[in-house]
């Protein structure tokens, strides 16, 4: 209830008032809400009773489904986007129940040891991995800076021997200092040159989709298999899903729609892009995908026209005309400076 007066004298704290009952489990209620816009010069006991009194047109009462086995936050503030939301939350699985799979790339703990220029870095090739960063996506794709990551892992996950590698680790003992000051050194004294996070080598050769957690908008860049992600990088793979494809699910308004609905505004009203975020998205399997609009996503996985990108991604998920501009208003409306259409 912001900016409702709910108390006989000011406050600076506005109420929210919740009431819970037990209902059989997996059903849905209806949620009735009242704007406090609408509130103007009116009681807070009128309100009550057009909440409690079905079809009043005392105020505008809005209602939408509330499921109960959901863990998704409960929203009030915009009941046309929520019951969107619900809607396509309710028909499709997640983007991991789709065959997707979503990580963040390497955590070192000292990046001024572990990251430089791939050839200036004198070790083993064995040691080292191209590394791409937040600020190597441009424009749609990857300029890469030159930068390669230390490797202190084999391919079954495991530390290599220090004595395999005399340049490796040469190079690790002239920064001792720097790298056993770190916790997870501390906690692992034999392990004490690890990185943070577990390099997994086979990501490297693995195509990816490279998303960067603080944006304005939706940035979705295709690595084919190039690279390995620093830490300021989630990535997105998938055993059935064509990159192209899902490269368009991604940058569609209904995917901004969802985020901007669930994430963390930063300053400016940034967006983030986390895992726990991009976990929300829903998308249908790739095999209940017609073959005709399997071409279309992939044809319009590079296009810089967001009609392009959204009239694919709203017949896959069955959009009618009103929802479709819904999702297309609230994400115009979510992006961030030039990013806003």
């Amino acid at each position: 209830m912001e900016t409702v007066d709910a108390f006989h004298s000011d406050v600076i704290a506005y109420p929210a008032i919740t009431v819970i009952q037990r209902i059989v489990p997996g059903s849905a209620r209806l949620t009735r809400t009242v704007a406090a816009s609408a509130m103007a010069n009116r009681s807070l006991p009128m309100a009550v009773n057009a909440l409690l009194t079905k079809d009043s047109d005392e105020l505008a009462v809005e209602g939408f489904l509330s499921p109960t086995n959901s863990s998704a936050p409960l929203l009030l503030d915009d009941i046309p986007r929520m019951a969107l939301l619900r809607r396509i939350e309710r028909d499709f699985p997640t983007l991991e129940q789709s065959a997707c799979r979503v990580g963040i790339g390497v955590a070192t703990g000292c990046d001024r040891v572990y990251i430089d220029q791939l050839d200036a870095l004198p070790v083993e090739a064995e040691r080292k991995l191209p590394l791409v960063m937040a600020r190597d996506l441009v424009g749609g794709k990857i300029a890469w800076s030159g930068n390669g990551v230390l490797n202190p892992f084999d391919e079954s996950g495991k530390l290599v021997s220090l004595d395999a590698f005399p340049l490796f680790a040469q190079y690790l003992q002239s920064h001792k200092d720097a790298i056993s000051g770190r916790n997870v050194a501390k906690r692992d004294q034999v392990g004490w040159y690890r990185t943070i996070d577990k390099i997994q080598p086979s990501l490297l050769q693995t195509a990816k989709i490279l998303v960067p957690d603080i944006k304005g908008e939706g940035v979705f860049v295709i690595d084919d298999g190039a690279f390995y992600p620093h830490h300021n990088l989630y990535f997105i793979t998938s055993s059935e899903w064509d990159l192209r494809a899902l490269q368009t699910v991604l940058r569609s308004s209904l995917t901004l729609l969802t985020i901007s609905t669930y994430c963390t505004r930063m300053s400016g009203g940034f967006l983030r892009f986390q895992a726990q975020y991009l976990r929300r998205i829903r998308l249908p399997r790739w095999c209940n995908v017609p073959e005709e609009l399997r071409i279309e996503l992939i044809a319009s996985s590079g296009s810089r026209c967001q009609d392009d990108l959204d009239s694919p991604v709203n017949a896959l998920f069955g959009l009618s005309p009103a929802e479709a501009q819904c999702a297309r208003t609230i994400a115009d409306a979510a992006r961030v400076g030039k990013a806003r259409s």
